[in-house]
């Protein structure tokens, strides 16, 4: 397992690298790997950790460590506990067949490289993966799905709330209910399901695909911020995802305790 040893953590990849193989597996602390993207822009992730991923999280008794796009993407995989693939900016269209267009102008590539390798390493290693808004289009395309580049019901998805049903044999519907109301800030989404993925969820109005699971990894993702939805972190709806990130931090321990 991973730790910090209780000390604040770090912002920048400098730091991490330098500390990490001194510092990393001396408690019984978990700690997950958030992605994050590595250039400024509207729709491009942040250079630095999202305050509401790490208060969410800390809610669980877990740390999170922000990836800076530095280090062997294998090591980080042995000594971390979990991967969060966080919000951010589209994906590049060539990863899923596709050409650049003025829809998609805004992409990190080095972000998406670098996240196609996290994910085959934490896969590989069969260690718990959550993604969350991009995140779900990620794992969707690496597992050889396409997107949609622009939705045609955008409106009903960028920068909104809507309702969403869940699957009846899905892990969501005895976690959230059948129906609830989410947030949504995004134009893009899954057009073609990846390998071994199955629909979790569907936006109600349009039938969007909005969570998914694999079929034999601990892969998982919504297309909602769900950091966006704890008490006493932020509430852009009603609805609660404390059910939702608590089962992925019981993976990440269950995943340990196996190791």
């Amino acid at each position: 397992m991973a730790c910090w040893r209780g000390r604040s953590l770090p912002q920048t990849g400098r730091f991490f690298c330098q500390t990490c193989k001194k510092e990393v597996k001396k408690t019984e602390d978990i700690v997950i790997l958030i992605s994050a993207g590595t250039i400024p822009g509207k729709r491009s992730a942040q250079t630095a950790q999202s305050e509401l991923y790490a208060r969410a999280f800390s809610q669980f008794g877990v740390s999170c460590v922000l990836d800076g796009g530095w280090g062997d993407v294998s090591g980080l995989a042995e000594r971390m506990d979990g991967l969060l693939l966080s919000g951010g900016g589209d994906i590049h269209p060539r990863f899923y067949g596709r050409s650049i267009s003025g829809q998609a102008a805004c992409v990190d590539e080095q972000r998406d490289e670098r996240e196609r390798d996290l994910l085959r390493c934490f896969c590989e290693k069969r260690k718990p993966v959550f993604g969350i808004c991009r995140g779900i289009q990620v794992i969707d395309v690496f597992f050889g799905g396409t997107l949609f580049r622009e939705l045609c019901t955008a409106h009903l998805h960028e920068n909104t709330k809507h309702s969403i049903v869940t699957a009846e044999s899905g892990y969501l519907r005895g976690m959230l209910g059948e129906r609830l109301t989410v947030n949504s800030y995004h134009h893009q989404a899954i057009r073609t399901l990846g390998r071994g993925l199955l629909v979790t969820a569907v936006s109600d109005a349009d039938g969007v695909i909005e969570g998914i699971e694999h079929e034999a990894l601990p892969v998982s993702a919504v297309q909602w911020h769900a950091e966006r939805m704890i008490e006493g972190v932020c509430r852009d709806t009603d609805a609660s995802m404390r059910p939702l990130l608590a089962h992925f931090v019981s993976q990440v321990r269950n995943s340990c305790v196996m190791v």
